[in-house]
């Protein structure tokens, strides 16, 4: 039996691992968690998945027969951890680009304190690209702080699921919507466009298995 302190833990764990992979396999999962703590059982760890109330959370177990065809039956363990967006809709096209994208890729696994900051689902690193654009954003006359903030943050949010078909296409959709929140960079777009492009490759994904475009650029 697991304790009460183990099952929090854990549900912290199932948090963070749906906002920083969008996806990602029981099993491996029970790894990541085995390895930074004291390990439990595979029994132990697919009976707290199970009974788990994922209608309070924003993920959900998937089957691989829930997604592709001529598969029968997935084993308990290789079920998937997946957020609420990859079957929100009623059907698993983001989660098959994803699926498709990360083969053969590794995942980007933190140390526990940094892994458990994603159980925030708004949290996403500051990296100095970031610094820069938000910066960038800032200098605009016509925004506060607060508004520039905002449209800072939204730029990530719209870059981070990396939905549209091709990069170029993701970044300019992110500005675009940058522009009808109220962003006037006043013939600035080129600097703009180049911050985000930088801040798009330095930015943590799902479609890379929680890396950057730049760290899988070098796996290869």
């Amino acid at each position: 039996m697991l304790s009460e302190e183990t099952k929090q833990l854990l549900k912290r764990y199932f948090n963070a691992a749906a906002n920083l992979y969008g996806m990602i396999r029981l099993y491996k999962l029970l790894e990541i968690y085995n390895s930074q703590n004291e390990p439990i059982s595979e029994e132990d760890f697919l009976a707290f998945a199970d009974e788990i109330d994922s209608e309070k959370e924003h993920f959900d177990l998937v089957s691989d027969e829930e997604v592709f065809e001529d598969v029968f039956e997935t084993k308990p363990l290789s079920r998937w951890l997946a957020a609420e967006y990859l079957y929100a809709l009623g059907d698993f096209d983001d989660f098959e680009k994803i699926f498709e994208n990360t083969i053969g890729i590794t995942y980007y696994v933190p140390n526990k304190k940094k892994f458990l900051k994603y159980e925030d689902e708004f949290y996403f690193e500051k990296t100095p690209e970031y610094i820069e654009l938000r910066a960038f954003i800032r200098s605009m006359p016509d925004l506060s702080k607060e508004r520039a903030d905002s449209i800072a943050e939204e730029i990530e949010a719209n870059l981070s699921l990396d939905l549209c078909e091709d990069e170029d296409e993701n970044i300019e959709y992110a500005i675009a919507n940058a522009m009808r929140l109220g962003l006037n960079v006043d013939g600035q777009e080129r600097e703009l466009y180049r911050l985000v492009f930088e801040f798009d490759k330095n930015l943590r994904k799902h479609v890379y298995a929680g890396h950057t475009h730049k760290e899988v650029l070098m796996m290869f």
